[in-house]
């Protein structure tokens, strides 16, 4: 299965994950035009790779952030969202609190030089990927792919399906 995994954001990034080959990740900056996140583009990246599921880091603004910068943020947080479910992939939510949580992660700017470290640990034939401080994004959408992977809502969730107990676009519980 091929999970897709974003981390929202202008800084943000999509890594696409494949768990029968788990060594294998293919990292991408969130595409950007004339400052905001592209939605053709990205819709091309993921119609390429074809994923059964995604997961987005369901963030909300921080305090003491600047209008602004609330507005961007939400506005590539949206166009993520809305490109995937308009391919009709199925999509799970998660908090960054949690999936953090659960892979030994700090949260704050010292989390994400963790999460640099890690995913250069998990995968280091892509090492390079993950090699500057500007790749967090990177390392933590590769990162959120792999905690996807252990869920049991999303581990038997292969494609579209009529279970009732599977609820996409509401945050996943292990």
């Amino acid at each position: 299965m091929i999970i897709l995994a974003i981390d929202p954001g202008i800084t943000g990034a999509l890594a696409f994950y494949n768990t029968a080959e788990t060594r294998f990740i293919e990292v991408f900056d969130m595409p950007i035009l004339n400052g905001n996140v592209n939605p053709h583009q990205l819709w091309a990246m993921i119609l390429v790779r074809k994923p059964h599921i995604a997961i987005i880091e369901q963030v909300s603004p921080m305090p003491k952030e600047g209008v602004s910068s609330v507005w961007r943020f939400a506005s590539a947080y949206t166009t993520a969202h809305t490109v995937v479910k308009l391919m009709d992939i199925p999509l799970f939510l998660v908090s960054p609190a949690k999936w953090k949580r659960a892979m030994n992660l700090k949260g704050g700017k010292e989390g994400k030089e963790q999460a640099r470290e890690r995913a250069i640990e998990t995968f280091p034939s892509y090492a390079p990927s993950f090699s500057l401080k500007k790749h967090h994004g990177r390392a933590e959408a590769s990162l959120l792919a792999v905690y996807a992977s252990t869920l049991p809502t999303i581990k038997n969730h292969a494609g579209p399906s009529d279970d009732p107990n599977l609820h996409p676009s509401l945050p996943v519980e292990p």
